[in-house]
């Protein structure tokens, strides 16, 4: 056995793990009896799990850095954002001439009856009284006596007999176009759009509408994959060459090939530039800027339409006057920046 040196002494308090607990006695406060130095109270606990949660959320924000965050620093409704919220004028303007203006076009004259060839030498009031029958609600719109006019004519008659047969019209029909009610002719007085095709106005606005939902997929997917401007000045340079076609239009579903394209430009002709402003004005301006920008522009230009429907007097100019305004979307590049979010995400 190998010899043995001289030991260090040791004590029993140096084999404890320095972790471990020690007796010590309690003394004061009427209390006797020991206490364990190594016990931590629950309230430490609760304290250093709360440190650890608050720098793993620091964390977590740090790695998470949105776009809104820069735009308390550098100013939510500034200069930049005001001029951007003022180029929505002519978005909102658009979006609202190429929604309403099919009501103006296609609007008829409540006061309309059957042609008579045969009486086009009488006055107006002449062969309504003579050739049109009345009924219970007035002048009926879609019959007229049947009857030989050249002869009643030659016989000097002047007021029909209500026992003459009736037929419906055979020859067109005559509108009463007055400031009152509709000053003008519409695509559906052009081409009769009354009676038994009274419905084809409504037809063919539900395909505008067929457009529109076709519009908002195509456009949608390509503002998401190629940008918010190309989306802009694509569903804008659409309403612009649909909304001039649908002004030579000479047929049913010549207008409704066009109104379907020109649908596909509704809404996403504003749309884009809506959510573009909203994504660099601030979180605390978005509700001002959503709403305003409706309630003052799309509401002004919705209601000067009527009146420019009055001043030029006439559908098809009405259709060039309200769609080649939405050529001016091709200087949106110049003047509106991409969104910020998207050239973060796929850097155009």
């Amino acid at each position: 056995m190998p010899p043995q040196g001289d030991l260090p002494e040791t004590h029993e308090t140096d084999k404890l793990p320095p972790n471990s607990f020690e007796m010590i006695p309690a003394i004061g406060g009427g209390k006797t009896g020991y206490t364990n130095t190594a016990f931590v109270g629950d309230s430490s606990d609760k304290s250093h799990n709360k440190e650890i949660k608050k720098t793993e959320k620091a964390e977590k924000d740090g790695d998470s850095f949105e776009f809104d965050d820069l735009l308390p620093y550098i100013g939510e409704f500034g200069l930049y954002q005001k001029i951007l919220f003022l180029l929505m004028i002519p978005f909102a303007c658009f979006v609202a001439f190429v929604y309403f203006t099919q009501i103006f076009i296609t609007v008829t004259p409540e006061q309309h009856w059957c042609r008579v060839p045969e009486l086009e030498n009488l006055t107006r009031e002449e062969r309504v009284l003579l050739a049109i029958p009345r009924g219970a609600g007035g002048l009926e719109k879609c019959r007229v006596y049947a009857v030989n006019f050249t002869e009643i004519l030659l016989r000097g008659v002047k007021e029909p007999d209500p026992s003459w047969p009736t037929k419906p019209c055979d020859n067109g029909w005559e509108y009463n176009y007055t400031t009152a009610d509709v000053p003008y002719a519409s695509i559906a007085s052009e081409l009769d759009w009354v009676c038994e095709q009274a419905a084809l106005p409504t037809i063919s606005q539900a395909i505008f509408f067929g457009g529109a939902i076709l519009g908002g997929l195509l456009f949608g997917w390509l503002a998401d994959s190629k940008g918010r401007i190309p989306a802009l000045v694509g569903t804008n340079l659409m309403g612009f060459a649909a909304g001039i076609g649908t002004a030579f239009c000479n047929s049913f579903w010549t207008f409704c090939l066009c109104r379907f394209l020109v649908g596909m430009a509704f809404d996403n002709c504003f749309t884009m530039m809506y959510i573009l402003v909203l994504e660099y004005v601030g979180p605390k301006w978005r509700t001002f800027v959503a709403n305003m920008s409706i309630a003052l522009f799309f509401t002004f230009a919705a209601s000067i339409l009527p009146w420019i429907a009055w001043f030029l007097g006439d559908w098809r100019m009405l259709c060039i006057a309200t769609s080649a305004p939405l050529l001016l979307a091709v200087f949106t590049p110049w003047c509106v920046p991409e969104s910020a979010r998207l050239e973060l995400i796929f850097k155009f």
